[in-house]
């Protein structure tokens, strides 16, 4: 903390600019009614005491030169550069290291950087223009190259050029030579207006990226030279595929006539609007509304072209539901409306969303109680089940049962099983034999010497069916050991010893066996995150749809699979694993490896030993459907299927629920049941839902109250630190690089984290759930984020605005 600092501002006055004596009329003011002309070049223009410029119909003022000094040590040579940046007003740091320059050119990239290349022994100047190129490849800075006086022949400057110089600098301590040098750079016309040039260009470049039609800018000759990111999915060619090739080819449907291309209607040089068919990558065709603008140059031909596309969907599913009556009486009844407006306004797309989504056009217009309706809904259902490839063999038993007997054998049937859910646990009582039910008589008599929690842990136990539950006082009050008085609360309260036949004692020692088995030294992936998941995942199961949709045995595989989910686990990424060429990425082919080895790790631990196998009396039908049912929720707890899961999640919602209305909201309390929601209730839909719950239940602790979210924000990024560290030390590849402890801002990766996964998942889930508190508390737990990002900000730079006063004697003067 007291160490003198390695990068010092020294300046920050405003600049002072030398301006043009007039402002020149610009040109082409007016719009050209056969397309728009190039933009004249850029233009300077007088006003006070700073450059303005025009961009073709862009105008903007440029800022004070920001100056970056890379000096080894402070001789004359650097004191006349600072001196002649303080007579020329620059804002100006002066950095000492190749460390320090790399951060703070990543922080403010100045406009100039002046790097000392006459003393190789104190860093490798060549090397760190490099690195600041490398690092910032498209940035608009100019490097300088700062050498010695030549009393011999000239060196060439082809070296400094490859390093990425823009040009050299003689040493020259004379103080007006140095300022002179400064403003000859700063006013110089070409550098300027190229500057300036570079920076309107990407401004230009991001907004195209982010309009809502496909561009693509061609040449003359119809080669393609630029196309944004909407282009690229709506054709699925990538800008690397396109740009330099005459691509209209490629996009044309065969058999289509000269009137019919687009490259017919450009050249006549004016601007057209119409409708084309286009060919996707795949093969797919798709039609597109098209606007084709010509840029015209001076003599009057076209330089360029412009096209624009926008797909063609029809009469969208959010067009219907603005059909419906918008009538509301109270805030309620317009709170789940919207919320079930959102499944059907998601723009996550795919083939084989956009697939599902035309034929629900096509079955919304063919009307109902005919048999193309019919004939379609099962179309769709099949089309949303994850065995799309799964043979569907319902016959063949009787007809030729060798061939079933290969398709048991060798292809998994649990699906078919699971179908017997309901007949399974169509009774609660019909689920155990009938020694079990004499054990549960047993059990209550056991259960009285069981483990005896505190008065303190007991009272706090009171609220674990509260989203406010606090597991962090339970994990002191309890020396981290949460997972038994918790679960055994929570599996208490479903019934899960009943009907799972077995004694809170069997109980309890599944738990402490399982809890054992988290590495307690784990920041974050311990025994408390699995109480913390158990916890959110009873939660969500007790809400109203859950428990209209969900039976017994489902309720008790989600609570079981968020007891594992975790067990065992590293604290090390599955690709850190596989980078390591760990034994679990190998016995799990580099596939979900963590995944794999939490669920199987559960299971072995669970028949490790009859006095904690909680499954042991579950006949072999229930345990092999109960099985399947854990297992999967396990499995989808990897991240990098999290937007598959939540398509599908949106996909069947969309489809399933309607949108509720008052006369619903007056019959049955509680918005979220008052939907008509039949087809939620078929396995396969059951089977995402209980994705959904551990999924959200597994990423839940952002939405909590704000001191817990803070406590486990700092525990993951602790974790995250520790792998990063060790990818260093063991020269791997690092997975997440901005999780350095030394640079990393927690804020600004929690705020991200929630753009990317959580907003959009938990808004959703909210609209299936009705969990407002939950969605409000994440949603005040992002701007709580953001807000302590910008307050560390401006800590730094008061703390740096300290450092460079004239009282501190590490800062020059």
């Amino acid at each position: 903390m007291g160490c003198a600092p390695s990068a010092v501002n020294v300046s920050r006055k405003p600049a002072s600019k030398v301006v043009a004596p007039e402002e020149p009329q610009t040109k082409g003011e007016g719009d050209q009614s056969e397309g728009g002309r190039e933009p004249s070049d850029l233009q300077l223009i007088s006003k006070e005491a700073d450059y303005s410029m025009f961009y073709g119909k862009m105008k903007f003022r440029s800022n004070s030169m920001t100056i970056l000094l890379v000096f080894g040590k402070e001789d004359a040579q650097c004191e006349a550069f600072r001196k002649a940046a303080d007579k020329g007003n620059y804002q100006t740091t002066l950095t000492k290291t190749p460390e320090s320059a790399i951060e703070s050119f990543a922080e403010n990239q100045q406009d100039l950087v002046i790097i000392d290349c006459r003393h190789s022994k104190h860093f490798d100047a060549v090397k760190l223009c490099k690195t600041l190129k490398e690092r910032h490849p498209r940035g608009h800075s100019r490097f300088l190259a700062l050498t010695n006086k030549c009393d011999k022949d000239e060196p060439s400057v082809l070296p400094l050029l490859n390093a990425g110089f823009s040009r050299r600098l003689v040493e020259n301590t004379n103080i007006t030579s140095c300022y002179n040098e400064l403003l000859s750079i700063d006013h110089s016309e070409l550098e300027y207006r190229s500057h300036q040039q570079v920076q309107t260009s990407a401004a230009m470049y991001h907004a195209l990226n982010h309009v809502s039609e496909s561009i693509e800018i061609t040449d003359s000759k119809f080669r393609t030279e630029f196309v944004n990111r909407l282009w690229e999915k709506q054709t699925g060619y990538s800008s690397k595929e396109a740009i330099g090739t005459e691509f209209q080819d490629k996009l044309q449907v065969d058999n289509c006539n000269e009137e019919q291309t687009l490259v017919y209607h450009a050249k006549k040089n004016q601007i057209w609007e119409g409708q084309q068919s286009i060919r996707r990558k795949n093969g797919d065709i798709i039609r597109c509304k098209c606007r084709i603008i010509p840029m015209m140059s001076n003599s009057n031909t076209a330089s360029r072209y412009i096209l624009v596309r926008q797909t063609v969907d029809g009469y969208s599913q959010w067009d219907r539901l603005k059909d419906i009556d918008s009538k509301t009486h109270g805030m309620m009844y317009q709170r789940r409306k919207d919320s079930i407006t959102r499944f059907h306004t998601m723009t996550i797309e795919t083939p084989l969303s956009r697939v599902i989504n035309m034929l629900y056009e096509a079955q919304t217009s063919s009307g109902t109680g005919n048999i193309v309706h019919s004939a379609l809904e099962k179309v769709l259902d099949i089309l949303q089940s994850t065995e799309l490839f799964s043979p569907h063999i319902h016959q063949v038993k009787e007809e030729d049962p060798l061939t079933s007997d290969y398709v048991d054998g060798l292809c998994d049937r649990t699906a078919i099983n699971s179908q017997t859910n309901r007949q399974i646990y169509g009774q609660k009582n019909s689920i155990s034999s009938s020694s079990s039910k004499l054990q549960v008589g047993v059990a209550s008599k056991q259960s009285l010497s069981m483990y005896k929690p505190s008065a303190e842990v007991q009272s706090l136990l009171q609220g674990n069916a509260t989203w406010s539950f606090d597991i962090i006082q339970l994990e002191s009050l309890t020396n981290k050991n949460v997972l038994v008085p918790l679960g055994i609360k929570i599996f208490e309260r479903f019934g899960a010893m009943e009907l799972l036949g077995i004694d809170e004692h069997v109980m309890a020692s599944w738990l402490k066996l399982i809890s054992d088995n988290y590495h307690s030294g784990n920041p974050y992936h311990n025994a408390t995150h699995a109480a913390d998941v158990l916890q959110a995942t009873a939660y969500f199961l007790d809400k109203m749809r859950p428990k209209k949709l969900l039976d017994a045995q489902e309720e008790i595989a989600a609570l079981i699979a968020a007891v594992i989910h975790d067990v065992d686990h590293p604290a090390r990424s599955s690709s850190f694993l596989v980078n390591t060429k760990n034994d679990l990425a190998i016995l799990y082919n580099d596939i979900a490896v963590l995944e794999n080895h939490h669920a199987a790790k559960g299971f072995q631990l669970t028949h490790k030993s009859d006095n904690s196998n909680i499954l042991k009396n579950l006949d072999r039908e229930v345990y092999e459907s109960l099985r399947h049912n854990v297992i999967d929720m396990v499995l989808a707890t990897e991240m990098a299927k999290h937007f598959e899961h939540l398509q599908k999640f949106i996909h069947l919602c969309a489809a399933n629920i309607k949108p509720v209305s008052e006369d619903d909201l007056e019959k049955k309390s509680g918005g979220s049941s008052s939907a008509m929601e039949s087809g939620l209730d078929s396995p396969e839909n059951r089977r995402q839902i209980l994705r959904m719950v551990i999924k959200c239940a597994d990423v839940s602790n952002p939405a909590r109250d704000t001191h817990l979210a803070d406590r486990w924000a700092r525990r993951i990024a602790e974790e995250y630190f520790q792998q990063t560290e060790d990818e260093h030390r063991k020269n791997l590849p690092v997975m997440m690089p901005h999780f350095d402890r030394n640079t990393c801002s927690i804020p600004h990766s929690q705020y991200k984290f929630m753009e990317v996964f959580l907003l959009s998942m938990f808004e959703h889930w909210d609209g299936f759930l009705d969990i407002p508190e939950v969605y409000e508390q994440l949603q005040k737990n992002y701007k709580y984020w953001k807000d302590v990002e910008i307050q560390e900000k401006q800590e730094k730079q008061s703390a740096v605005a300290t450092e460079t006063s004239p009282a501190t004697p590490a800062v020059l003067s």
